[in-house]
């Protein structure tokens, strides 16, 4: 990720936003990046340190990563702080391309969010219209790359994806087996699926079982965020 961090006066310097990132190199380039756009900002590399600095805050908006490490997620985040704020903004910033890979259907994020590809995001510029846009709430539906029928892995199924990414936590298909109740068969066959559906040649790429799980690595980068109840 490569910004132009040249400094910009923004006419909203009042407008106070939480960064919520566990890399600390990238949370502090965020912060920067915003800083020199006019944002007041405060930053939280886990959702416990966000719900109390939230809790001492008055933020606008938030801009939050989905897999933070250990514990609660961003979407879990999210909806804590949506009971406490309602109207607060929100920017998901992620590797993730859409909330399936974080076991959450589309319908279940919060309305009027914002959703960014890191591996997607060129500049600062778009970040700041997309948070801009959810700060006024209007015209946040063309900053929502979950929906991109382009993103990575978007033909894959729900279940698609919870095998591979149980596959790319190492686990084997009879173990992954035994922890979704059903046969070795089955499993093997949802992987054979989702092969397909990514287009893997086996002649070209190897073993079709990790040619899959390969292709779901590169495109989370390696995030396998786990949702658990703050």
């Amino acid at each position: 990720m490569t910004w132009d961090m040249e400094e910009r006066v923004s006419g909203d310097q009042d407008r106070s936003v939480l960064v919520v990132e566990d890399d600390a190199l990238l949370r502090e380039l965020l912060a920067v990046a915003l800083e020199r756009h006019g944002f007041s900002v405060d930053t939280a590399a886990s959702a416990s340190d966000a719900k109390r600095s939230f809790s001492r805050g008055d933020h606008d908006a938030l801009v939050l990563d989905i897999s933070l490490g250990p514990g609660p997620n961003g979407f879990d985040l999210a909806a804590v702080i949506r009971k406490q704020a309602p109207h607060v903004a929100i920017v998901f910033l992620t590797n993730l391309p859409d909330s399936r890979f974080a076991g959450r259907s589309p319908e279940e994020l919060p309305k009027g969010v914002a959703y960014l590809r890191k591996s997607s995001l060129g500049d600062v510029d778009a970040l700041i219209a997309a948070l801009d846009s959810a700060l006024r709430g209007t015209g946040v539906e063309r900053y929502r790359q979950d929906r991109d029928p382009e993103r990575p892995l978007a033909h894959l199924t729900r279940k698609q994806i919870a095998v591979l990414a149980l596959v790319a936590a190492g686990k084997s298909n009879a173990q992954i087996a035994e922890e979704r109740g059903v046969s070795v068969k089955a499993i093997e066959d949802t992987i054979s699926r989702a092969a397909q559906a990514l287009g893997i040649d086996t002649q070209e790429e190897g073993n079709l079982r990790v040619a899959a799980v390969r292709r779901y690595l590169a495109a989370t980068g390696g995030a396998n965020p786990v949702s658990v109840s703050l």
